[in-house]
């Protein structure tokens, strides 16, 4: 398993929308590998909307939440990053939804 630290970005790269999307372009970069990548979050705590929804919450409503599950895992999260995490991923997973059913019905 691929392994992503989060500390070793650099000092407070973790806060800011890109920021995330640093890190997106970083999960994304080993995206079609066999294997997930670990997020390791060791020693940071990141308490930051705009940092994960760029970094996790739009790989959420591009793939969906199984696929990000299956692909990412985070480990080493603060409680509070943790439930921040969940609500935004659940956010971006149900405007997945919501557009995939605005789409008129496929003709086959």
């Amino acid at each position: 398993m691929a392994t992503i630290r989060i500390a070793d970005l650099g000092e407070g790269a973790h806060v800011t929308r890109a920021d995330g999307a640093r890190l997106r372009a970083l999960v994304e970069a080993r995206w079609g590998a066999n294997e997930p990548v670990l997020l390791d979050f060791s020693g940071v705590r990141v308490a930051s909307v705009s940092f994960f929804d760029e970094a996790l919450g739009l790989l959420a409503r591009l793939h969906g939440t199984e696929e990000l599950l299956r692909r990412v895992h985070a480990a080493n999260l603060d409680r509070g990053d943790r439930a921040l995490l969940n609500r935004i991923v659940a956010e971006r997973a149900r405007e997945r939804e919501e557009a995939s059913s605005d789409l008129p019905p496929s003709r086959s």
